[in-house]
């Protein structure tokens, strides 16, 4: 599994702590590409050097590393799944939620971006949404790079898709992102983006969800019972209103499918309701999730709701 990161360095820490809860020495913006294993329970860690020699020659390591998982997806038939972390999420904790997801579902490659969520409990949200918008231009120079890298090699491509998923405030990130002056259509690159749980104002979602730019599907996720986000509507500062993960009014971004988890079994009042073991009992979610970070239309076969404007999944 490979690891972008803005997160500064920590050489002489154990692998899980190998990225600290700081930005890059360098600037914020300045990313740091990892290759990571977990081998009998133990994580193993490689921090790519800047420059490596593949197929017999010099190029940058994300290059080499793009083309060799571009390979093991081709070899493999398997999809590309970039996932985003969020609030409240240490780096060792970052990668366990990755690698959870690699486990859990199917024929995928996971690529984790990792921001400096600081992972000292609530006393530290204000500070990780400050974190979180000041990772922006990170974000915007990693999709920028993968995107041109999947242009250089188009003739290596072999139908495999790639998608986007965000957690909890990593659509917080991604708000400030589509807000920004610097975002082009950079997303353009993924069939799916899924937001999941998504700590950001429900009210005027619309505004900046209609610059996002996707192949297939932009799929939003709804539980009205999840405690987290009921907990971060009580916080004050930056205009804190009803949670967009957490309701069902104003579902009206025309480009997106919303599908509500709402009165799933086994769901209840979870946060993280796509590698949790409890609502991964429902057999019918793991697939909606399956299918959705696969790159394919998730809603399919689920009823739609005209009173709320989004899929009921039960």
């Amino acid at each position: 599994m490979y690891v972008v990161t803005n997160r500064n360095l920590q050489p002489n820490q154990s692998p899980e702590k190998r990225f600290g809860k700081r930005f890059n020495e360098v600037d914020p913006s300045e990313l740091r590409l990892a290759e990571v294993d977990k081998v009998n329970g133990s994580w193993q860690l490689e921090i790519l050097p800047e420059q490596e020699i593949y197929e017999e020659r010099e190029m940058f390591a994300s290059e080499a590393a793009f083309l060799k998982m571009q390979k093991r997806m081709c070899d493999n038939s398997t999809n590309c799944l970039v996932f985003c972390h969020g609030f409240n999420t240490s780096f060792e904790s970052a990668l366990e939620a990755a690698f959870k997801i690699q486990e859990v579902y199917e024929d995928l490659e996971v690529v984790l971006f990792s921001w400096p969520s600081d992972g000292d409990g609530p006393r530290s949200y204000r500070s990780d949404k400050r974190d979180a918008s000041q990772s922006v231009y990170a974000l915007d120079r990693f999709f920028e790079k993968f995107d041109r890298y999947l242009k250089k090699y188009r003739d290596r491509q072999c139908g495999q898709k790639i998608s986007f998923a965000m957690h909890s405030m990593g659509a917080y990130l991604f708000e400030h992102l589509l807000k920004s002056s610097i975002y082009q259509g950079e997303t353009l690159l993924f069939d799916n983006i899924i937001i999941m749980s998504a700590d950001v104002n429900n009210q005027n979602h619309v505004d900046w969800l209609d610059r996002v730019k996707f192949r297939n599907r932009l799929l939003i996720t709804i539980n009205e019972d999840d405690f987290a986000l009921a907990f971060s509507e009580l916080k004050g500062g930056d205009e804190q209103e009803a949670r967009l993960g957490n309701t069902v009014r104003n579902l009206n971004a025309h480009n997106a499918t919303y599908l509500n988890f709402t009165d799933a079994e086994f769901v209840r009042n979870a946060h993280n309701y796509f590698s949790e073991d409890e609502p991964l009992r429902n057999a019918k979610l793991k697939e909606i999730f399956q299918t959705a970070f696969s790159g394919g239309r998730a809603e399919q076969g689920l009823s739609f709701d005209l009173g709320t404007g989004a899929y009921r999944v039960t």
